[in-house]
């Protein structure tokens, strides 16, 4: 194993799994948008231990997710294994990572504030290349609020974003969703608060 550049390579080298094995509730959004017959390739950036991946595999998708935890990549492949679909998961990194194929679904929750600074220009170039024309991305990301103290489990390479930043990089596409929200958190066993924007957006040209 490489340098350890998060947290969560030892929190996910346990027999449990950290988040849970349950889809998150955005992905039955995604496949209202984009259904299985005309939109089969997704990809999870920053996929954690697998189980929105597997999700999607489940209901029919070809799934490629990446993580940059071996822990979590192996706990993908296993959840896959032991739910008897595939997912094409191996070990990359938000800031650097490239791929030939294009895809018809992207998405990345809690992996965003992850992109360093100088990155974030490229990282949304090459979502444009990525997506096929009428593709739907959905992302994510914390972002700070002077009356928010850092969460407890904040992460050795997070770094938050300022409210409304994300969305000014996405601003070419055609807009389905977009939300900022404070909500109540128990990751790590420690309640606290997170602020949230989303969005939901789809390549038109």
């Amino acid at each position: 194993m490489g340098n350890i550049r998060t947290n969560y390579e030892k929190w996910y080298d346990s027999d449990e799994y950290y988040w849970g094995t349950e889809p998150g509730d955005f992905l039955d959004r995604l496949i209202s948008l984009r259904s299985c017959e005309i939109a089969p390739k997704v990809l999870d950036i920053g996929c954690g231990e697998g189980k929105d991946a597997v999700y999607m595999a489940e209901k029919g998708y070809d799934v490629t997710a990446f993580d940059i935890t071996e822990n979590g990549i192996k706990k993908t492949i296993k959840l896959a294994n032991d739910r008897g679909v595939k997912v094409n998961a191996y070990v990359d990194d938000i800031n650097t990572f490239e791929t030939e194929e294009c895809f018809d679904i992207i998405y990345s929750t809690g992996t965003v504030q992850y992109l360093f600074d100088e990155n974030k220009k490229n990282f949304f170039e090459k979502l444009d290349r990525i997506t096929n024309l009428h593709g739907i991305v959905y992302l994510n990301v914390f972002v700070e609020k002077p009356f928010l103290e850092l969460p407890p489990d904040w992460d050795i390479e997070e770094k938050m974003w300022r409210s409304g930043e994300l969305f000014t990089f996405l601003s070419d596409w055609k807009v389905l969703d977009i939300e900022e929200v404070i909500f109540e958190d128990n990751s790590g066993g420690i309640p606290h608060f997170h602020c949230m924007d989303t969005i939901i957006c789809e390549k038109m040209q």
